[in-house]
């Protein structure tokens, strides 16, 4: 995945700093209100949700703190009165609003901030706090605060000011691993969580993460879920990747520690004080590009210790085939009423949570009342399905026989059963005429139906030939035909090539890419041009980030999602790429990190120019012979 969405790097400042403050307000206050405007409809029809928040709860005496109080899914909420809370002296900072679109899912919040300036040592417990407005009323989350005596290693509320220092970074920015639980049956399946929390802080090119399952069989990561959540009161912005493990045989294992690379985001501090008062000017963006520089990052989680046991033998019944899980078991026949020789169709249903590569049914095997075809599976989301074929063989037949599946329950460690039928059916014998037309062999695995007609294996023979006549000249000698004898061949030529093609295509993968790539780049050129009619700034500059990953990847057979500028300076350089066309691609990647965090400064004709530039980098990619 290629970025992080963090309101760090977005948020307003305190009015205490008069000079990022007031241009903040003055060049972008009327974009980020039109931008609510826009986006209000997303969030009219949602449940308001109202969460306090601070920067840190362990302060020392006299250390302020911030206080936020965030209303989600609304940005029409009133600022409450500066609360009272024991032992604290609270002052009102203002109003900040937030729209993010993760996921395609556009949501809106206000924010009211505080100061908090503790006055006395203690635990103290702030809030929960109330608002009463427009008749409806909303309650906070209660926060838990240390004070003590001596000054603590309290975050920093904004990364413009250097990269903060190792303790206030593990603090603001780390990874978890979580599992539900820490013993578990052989082969049952085990949902790993690993989390990245990140606190007022910008980060991006985050991968995804990696850890040690020795003993374990993992399955492939789901797509990243991103939402926040506060923990101890501290508001994060969180990343969450989701995969599944089961043991492979039984022991104590240790997986993880999860490692997760990213770059972190940071003010440079020796262009940050002669950059800023130039930033707001339009010919302020290349001082931008520089103010700010990522640093290499790599978080590691805590390890997790878990225990897999054998199943038990005890209890265990004699047709278990190693189903694990929680299930439920359906079963039907259909037709109920045919004729010797008919098919009947047995369909079987397991539903529920587990590792369902570990389920499987018996069925019915074939015997002298029926002949039975191998099942067909389908597997789906939390559901695998079974149909199977049956062929009664005789008129006597009463019943499908019952069917029963039976699987380890996980939840209550012990064996369970679940017995569906049998199923009545009534067959009966065939008429006079369809007797005539089976044939039935009683051998296993063999049941042939053939149909003879009399006379239909008797060709008479002519006594007379007739009256014999010349047909006109051999075919083999018209000209025509044989011109013609021409086209099978050139098709056989054009077959055998195009074939060839496809091979390479799917056993070359470096020729594929390579091939697939100029279409690629159009299509993405054609997306940023309605975005660029649109005038979604934000949209445009996401698609012509990744337009451009795809094509340099495709290009030069590397990681699309990894190509970053420092990957542009160290891949492409030696690879023979203009010089022009590298001095574009770094102005196109510098002018897309920008559109994420001061969006509002690009016009229709910065976004042409941008555009311009991919189209040119794509045409001189495409006419050179690198």
């Amino acid at each position: 995945m290629r970025k992080v969405n963090i309101n760090a790097l977005n948020r307003k400042k305190s009015c205490r700093d008069s000079t990022m403050c007031c241009p903040y307000k003055t060049g972008i206050g009327l974009v980020v209100v039109f931008y609510i405007l826009s986006f209000t409809f997303f969030c009219y029809a949602k449940d308001v949700a109202f969460q306090a928040t601070v920067d840190a709860n362990k302060v020392g005496l006299g250390q302020p703190i911030q206080l936020d109080l965030t209303f989600d899914n609304t940005q029409n909420m009133p600022a409450p009165d500066p609360p009272a809370v024991e032992g604290f002296r609270a002052n009102y900072l203002g109003p900040s609003t937030r729209i993010s679109i993760i996921n395609g899912k556009a949501t809106s919040s206000i924010t009211h901030t505080y100061t908090l300036l503790p006055a006395k040592v203690g635990k103290f417990q702030v809030g929960p706090f109330k608002l009463a407005h427009e008749g409806d009323n909303y309650t906070s989350n209660a926060i838990t605060i240390d004070v003590r005596r001596q000054p603590t290693e309290k975050q920093s509320q904004e990364v413009p000011g250097g990269l903060p220092n190792a303790k206030d970074l593990e603090q603001r920015i780390y990874l978890t691993m979580q599992v539900p639980k820490y013993k578990v049956y052989l082969n049952e399946i085990v949902p790993v969580a690993i989390k990245m929390h990140i606190n007022k802080l910008g980060a991006r090119d985050v991968q995804y993460p990696k850890f040690n399952h020795d003993g374990f069989s993992i399955g492939e990561f789901e797509k990243a879920k991103q939402y926040q959540d506060v923990v101890d009161g501290v508001g994060f912005d969180i990343i969450e990747f989701n995969a599944s493990i089961f043991g492979l045989k039984p022991g104590e294992f240790r997986i993880g520690p999860a490692t997760l690379q990213c770059n972190l985001i940071v003010a440079n501090q020796k262009r940050q004080a002669s950059s800023s008062a130039d930033f707001f000017n339009f010919g302020g963006f290349d001082n931008f590009f520089n103010q700010y520089e990522a640093y290499p990052l790599t978080l590691r989680s805590q390890e997790v210790l878990i225990t897999v046991l054998p199943l038990p033998e005890e209890n265990k019944p004699e047709d278990f085939n190693g189903a694990l899980g929680v299930f439920d078991f359906e079963a039907s026949a259909n037709p109920l009423e045919v004729k010797v020789g008919d098919p009947i169709t047995l369909k079987e249903v397991v539903r529920g949570t587990g590792n369902f590569g570990t389920v499987s049914l018996p069925g019915i095997a074939s015997d002298n009342n029926f002949k039975a075809y191998q099942p067909q599976v389908k597997q789906g989301e939390g559901v695998k399905s079974f149909e199977q074929v049956l062929i009664p063989l005789n008129a006597d037949i009463t019943e499908v026989p019952a069917i029963r599946f039976s699987y380890f329950n996980t939840d209550t460690g012990s064996y369970e059963t679940i017995t569906r039928g049998p199923f009545p059916v009534n067959i009966t014998q065939p008429d006079k005429e369809e007797e005539q037309k089976i044939i039935e062999n009683r051998q296993p695995g063999a049941l042939a139906v053939n149909e003879e007609k009399l006379g239909s294996d008797i060709i008479y023979i002519k006594d007379n030939p007739g009256r014999l006549s010349k047909k006109g000249e051999f075919l083999y000698q018209n000209k025509i035909f044989l011109r013609f004898q021409v086209i099978p061949l050139l098709l056989y030529l054009l077959l055998a090539a195009f074939q060839a093609r496809s091979k390479r295509l799917k056993t070359d993968v470096r020729y594929a890419r390579l091939l697939l790539a100029p279409r690629k780049a159009k299509a993405g050129i054609r997306r940023s041009t309605g975005l660029l009619e649109k005038g979604d700034v934000r949209g445009f500059y996401d698609v012509l980030f990744e337009t451009l990953q795809e094509y340099l990847g495709d290009k030069f057979h590397l990681p699309s999602k990894g190509i970053t500028i420092s990957v542009i300076d160290e891949q492409l350089k030696h690879r023979g790429v203009p010089q022009e066309a590298m001095t574009k691609l770094k102005d196109i990647f510098s002018e897309c990190d920008m559109a994420r965090y001061a969006s509002s400064q690009f016009s229709k004709e910065n976004m042409r120019n941008s555009l311009t530039k991919l189209e040119e980098i794509v045409d001189s990619l495409q006419r050179s012979k690198i």
